[in-house]
């Protein structure tokens, strides 16, 4: 079985490029909760439209519902999937984990694609997937070769597909974890409105002055490669690209899938229509670094008339694939009889009665002459039969009839669905509950911030170190007293990690130190974490968003967990009930904002390591710090979000304290602060998203 050619569709255009150049499946979105809600998108009747068309042309359907979805959206969302399932959508790509579990219970039958949003970047995850009911995954972009092959190993054993970008820009950031765009200017990446800020110069010391900008991912040469690990679709990015941009990337998928090579003046040409300095493998082969940078230069914009006749001939005529078998019988005194056939569907069509030829009469050859006009159809004539009585005569008119009818006909039969109306009224938004802050959680990033408030750490609901850091303060530290106070931390997994294994044996090793507690910000920890029976709390790389999300959380094993930093304060407040899952609010921290696998410091000068931490510059002169652990790097934000002095108006289980850069002191004396009633008044913060929220 070959693998799946997947397109990118941002409108009609796009769409006809697309399956006419012979794409097996199509992704597009409806006019919102997608993650590319500039693109033109479908309407309700364009929506069907295009349904029909992809169905009529055996080409797949996946409806992009990759977005977080608040509390009062949920009822449109379900409104949306439910007409795209009467119109006949193969799939739904998901990224919000409550609509997620409301789709499964309420469409059974309707498949449940990962989109990469969730952020999955090890093999651990797909079990979690599973259970949720997702038949398919489209894993991190940043994945190499060994370790997509790691995950292809497990997907096969759970019966998963994997689908994995081949072509299209590269963001920064690892899908579903980027806040940039959402804290400069309110336009979330999560919703599908990123303003792509990493397109801005942003520098490192030594750098190109554009260090967040990487070229675009092209894996064309590796399509059999992929093939051969068990990857079930290529997937080519670009809902918001021109169609002649889709033409030439599923034409060079098409011919390499069913020749082994797409041709040199295809490739030219997929570099002609978009690129930024040419294209990138870097990821899949591991070849990070300064090679994989680049912007879209006024060379790249170049178009020559010459290419874009050359890209318009590529989709200019319907892709006629589908095998089609004709039948005419034509008896005296009968009307005439026109059969036909194609994917199992059989049509029958009556036409005049034929009349004794005067001078020629229809010969079989004529007849098949005009049965195989099929131009401006998706049908190629395979049997076509005739059975006529010598000496009749049926205008040629009227056989054109005969075949435009039969062809109507078999269309409409073949677009049909017989999908049964699901009931969605049945979902109802839980009420919002009367929660108040009973305290603060803590999280803190090195052992010396840990160190200076051991002495307040009881006053806490509770407080966390990154894993790596416990685990090495647990085997070297031989204060009892303190070590007591280490053991009834929560351990932080890392937001980006590829290593399960070496995850799961560092859990291990607490799990020996009598370790209870865990903090998971993505599904592969949450995972790992449940096989080892640690208590689980949600950080906010879990990107929970809405009520239904928390319950799910609730489900997967977690008592407590932070909610996304994208909800305003109203829309934290409305929250639903969370059937006794603690929800947590950072009310102060420098964001994370970036969770990158390419380090954007080591695009300059790089650095030696020995630093706790470098910076970015951005075109203000705003300095973003950059932190760096295990083959990942975390953007912060330049400033600390900090609404410590309203945090009591919050409807939250606690607040959540984000430790980054701090001085051990300053850590104390925040916490102290908070503690007393009072609130931090740093000099440079910011109030987040709390009072705006994003659109």
């Amino acid at each position: 079985m070959k693998t799946e050619i997947l397109a990118p569709v941002g409108s009609e255009e796009m769409l006809i490029a697309a399956v006419r150049t012979g794409a097996d499946a199509v992704y597009f979105g409806g006019s919102r909760f997608n993650a590319r809600r500039n693109a033109d998108n479908f309407g309700e009747e364009e929506l069907a439209k295009a349904i029909k068309y992809c169905r009529l042309n055996n080409v797949k359907s996946y409806l992009t519902l990759n977005t977080l979805i608040k509390d009062n959206e949920i009822p449109d969302a379900l409104q949306l999937v439910q007409s795209a399932y009467s119109y006949g959508i193969d799939a739904v790509i998901v990224q919000d984990i409550g609509l997620a579990e409301l789709l499964h219970k309420n469409f059974p039958d309707l498949p449940l694609h990962a989109s990469t949003q969730m952020s999955v970047h090890s093999a651990a995850a797909l079990d979690i997937l599973k259970n949720m009911g997702f038949c398919r995954v489209v894993p991190a972009r940043e994945m190499s070769k060994t370790e997509l092959t790691a995950l292809c190993k497990r997907a096969k054993e759970l019966n998963i597909d994997v689908e994995v970008f081949v072509h299209g820009a590269l963001c920064m950031c690892l899908s579903g974890q980027c806040y940039f765009s959402a804290f400069l200017g309110g336009r979330s990446a999560n919703r599908g409105l990123c303003a792509g800020t990493c397109r801005l110069p942003f520098s490192a010391k030594g750098g190109t002055g554009y260090d967040l900008s990487l070229k675009d991912l092209s894996l064309v040469a590796y399509l059999n490669e992929l093939t051969e690990i068990g990857v079930s679709s290529f997937k080519i990015e670009g809902r918001m690209k021109r169609p002649e941009y889709v033409a030439s990337a599923v034409t060079a998928m098409r011919q390499t899938v069913d020749f082994g090579r797409a041709d040199a003046e295809i490739i030219k040409l997929l570099e002609q229509v978009f690129s930024r300095e040419g294209f990138t493998d870097g990821y899949y082969t591991s070849r990070l670094g300064r090679s994989m940078f680049g912007i879209r230069s006024e060379q790249d914009k170049l178009l020559t008339a010459d290419a874009l006749s050359k890209l318009h001939g590529l989709y200019r005529n319907e892709l006629q694939k589908i095998p089609i078998n004709m039948k005419l019988v034509l008896k005296s005194g009968e009307p005439a009889r026109l059969t036909a056939e194609a994917d199992g569907k059989e049509v029958s069509v009556l036409g005049n009665i034929p009349q004794q030829a005067i001078k020629l009469p229809l010969t079989k050859e004529r007849a098949k002459e005009s049965l195989l006009k099929l131009g401006g159809t998706c049908y190629k004539a395979k049997d076509i039969t005739a059975e006529i009585e010598y000496g009749l005569m049926l205008p040629v008119s009227a056989l054109n009839q005969l075949r435009q009818s039969a062809v109507s006909m078999l269309n409409d039969i073949r677009v049909k669905q017989n999908r049964a109306p699901v009931n969605t009224d049945v979902i109802k938004i839980p009420n919002s509950q009367n929660r108040k802050i009973k305290g603060f959680f803590a999280r803190f990033a090195t052992l010396e911030q840990f160190s200076e408030c051991k002495n307040i750490l009881s006053s806490l609901k509770g407080y966390s170190l990154p894993l790596h850091i416990l685990l090495k303060a647990l085997n070297t530290n031989s204060d009892s007293n303190l070590k007591q106070l280490l053991l009834n931390a929560y351990a932080e997994i890392p937001r980006g990690s590829t290593l399960d294994e070496a995850i799961l044996k560092d859990l291990d090793a607490i799990k020996n130190h009598k370790v209870e507690r865990i903090i998971c910000s993505n599904l592969s920890a949450v995972e790992l974490a449940q096989k080892k029976g640690f208590k689980i709390m949600g950080g906010f790389g879990l990107n929970i968003f809405n009520t239904f999300s928390i319950n799910t959380a609730k489900g997967l094993g977690l008592s407590a967990a932070v909610i996304s930093p994208e909800l305003s304060f109203g829309e934290i407040n409305s929250l639903g009930d969370s059937y006794g899952i603690e929800i947590y609010s950072m009310c102060y921290g420098r964001q994370p904002l970036m969770l990158t696998r390419n380090c954007p410091v080591k695009n300059g000068i790089g650095c030696s390591g020995k630093k706790n931490f470098c910076t970015i510059t951005d075109r203000k002169k705003q300095s973003f710090p950059v932190i760096c652990q295990g083959g990942f790097s975390e953007i912060l934000n330049c400033k600390i979000t900090d609404v410590s002095d309203s945090v009591n108006t919050f409807k939250v289980d606690g607040g959540y304290l984000y430790f980054t850069l701090e001085t051990p002191e300053n850590t104390l004396s925040v916490i102290k602060n908070l503690l007393s009633g009072g609130s931090h008044s740093g000099a440079d913060y910011t109030r987040g998203l709390f009072k705006s929220g994003v659109l």
